[in-house]
């Protein structure tokens, strides 16, 4: 009988050991369960973050293109106001020469 109750000893350690991984099992799902969560609200938070981060970058960049036509627009401008400045200049520098010789 001796043998008997040190086999039955056995097998309720062993199924004491089993129930106690079991629990550190459990203990370790809830646990990583919970980062789980943490790490889904976080990619969430980035998630919407990313999303205006995009739409910033979207309207900044239109921004900038618009502004980039507005200078050369404006740069084109001026080069033609300098051409005609430049042209005006000529005449009336023609016209004072002829002025100047009538006189």
């Amino acid at each position: 009988m001796s043998n008997y109750q040190n086999l039955v000893a056995e097998l309720i350690g062993t199924l004491e050991d089993l129930r106690e991984k079991k629990e550190e099992l459990k203990n370790e799902i809830y646990e990583e369960e919970e980062e789980r969560r943490r790490i889904e609200k976080e990619l969430e938070i980035l998630s919407e973050r990313l999303d205006r981060v995009n739409e910033t970058i979207m309207r900044t960049a239109t921004e900038k293109r618009e502004l980039e036509k507005t200078i050369q627009e404006t740069e084109h401008t001026k080069n033609k106001i300098v051409e005609s400045l430049k042209t005006l200049l000529h005449v009336l520098q023609k016209e004072s020469q002829y002025h100047i010789k009538e006189q």
